[in-house]
């Protein structure tokens, strides 16, 4: 039974803990990944063959693209299959994996996985890793990637219906782990509805925010805020984040679980058009799942990375990469906090 718990910002009753919940809908490619890697590519018997194997080499001699194989090399490290090594970029097998998933073995599990190979998401996740190229947002058939489905204004909707849905939890606890950063005028990048925006500036009388969406999603924003009350306190301005600088005026920037969906270069395209965009002195703040800097884990962000691997350009971010590119555009005092749900927040300042 989930764990009872007490969230202080929604006041008035314990709420259970949905961590499991969350677990459960963002692993759901996590299981398929690790089928591809026994059943294509036989992976752990060919590192049994082997020392440390640089990653390079790994993705050269199994026809493996950069980014698909670092969120694999990060799940299975995170399952206890690899052993990782991020400051020398190689991998090495571990003795969980030699004996369970090593041809010969005599607890050889691959028959096992193999069993279940024509699960439709595995082929999925093996074209994605010789490819690189995104899959159909959730499988789906005749449909264009996740963030091209966006001029759909259906599929608009059912997304920030998804946002609005997980930010009822993760948004209150945001607030409080961000408490004593000041914030009076607050820019919600790629925040659909505005509704970790709201959570961040109801205990803050005297500031508001703007919500930065492109269309359709900034009509749909416009109107869910005015449904609420809230249209006079957060406006929606309409852009596009990568076309489009970023409007002044804010001395705080908001990405809540935006930067997993994009490629590096767009991530920091993303953190240089804030730091130019913000005053000295202004707060970047990423509000996302990230990975540990040793990218070992935690196994349930190791888990969702897939997904996100799986439907978008991105994957989840460790707090060493975006540590990484944030002072690489200016910004210093990078910290970190966790919140909930394997969620946390990434804080960098602007000098």
């Amino acid at each position: 039974m989930a764990q009872l718990r007490y969230h202080g910002m929604l006041g008035r009753v314990p709420i259970l803990d949905p961590t499991a919940l969350y677990r459960l809908r963002d692993s759901i490619y996590a299981a398929d990944f690790l089928i591809a890697a026994v059943t294509e590519f036989d992976l752990f018997t060919w590192l049994s063959q082997r020392g440390w194997v640089k990653v390079a080499d790994m993705a050269v001699e199994l026809g493996l693209t950069a980014r698909p194989l670092d969120v694999l090399l990060t799940y299975c490290a995170a399952l206890g299959l690899v052993d990782r090594d991020i400051a020398g970029d190689r991998v090495h097998i571990t003795e969980l994996a030699r004996q369970h998933l090593v041809a010969g073995s005599a607890y050889d599990l691959r028959a096992y996985y193999g069993s279940l190979a024509e699960r439709p998401a595995v082929a999925e996740l093996v074209h994605v890793l010789r490819t690189d190229e995104q899959a159909a947002w959730a499988s789906s058939h005749g449909h264009d990637d996740w963030s091209g489905r966006l001029s759909d204004v259906d599929f608009a909707r059912s997304i920030t219906a998804a946002m609005d849905a997980r930010s009822a939890f993760l948004g209150p606890a945001l607030a409080h782990a961000i408490s004593d950063i000041p914030v009076s005028a607050l820019l919600d990048i790629g925040g659909s509805s505005g509704s970790y925006a709201r959570a961040i500036i109801e205990s803050r009388p005297n500031a508001k925010a703007s919500v930065f969406e492109r269309a359709p999603v900034d009509a749909a924003a416009r109107t869910l805020l005015r449904e609420s009350g809230w249209d006079k306190r957060i406006s929606v301005v309409t852009g596009d984040m990568f076309a489009d600088p970023l409007p002044s005026g804010h001395d705080a920037h908001l990405y809540s679980q935006v930067l997993h969906d994009w490629a590096a270069e767009q991530v920091e395209h993303l953190l240089a058009s804030s730091y130019a965009a913000l005053p000295a002195g202004g707060w970047l703040i990423d509000h996302d799942t990230h990975l540990n800097a040793d990218k070992r884990g935690p196994l349930p962000v190791a888990e969702y990375s897939v997904l996100l691997m799986h439907s978008t350009r991105g994957k989840c971010w460790s707090t060493a990469e975006l540590a990484e590119m944030a002072e690489r555009v200016g910004f210093v005092d990078v910290s970190h906090r966790t919140t909930v749900c394997d969620r946390g927040v990434l804080l960098a300042r602007k000098p």
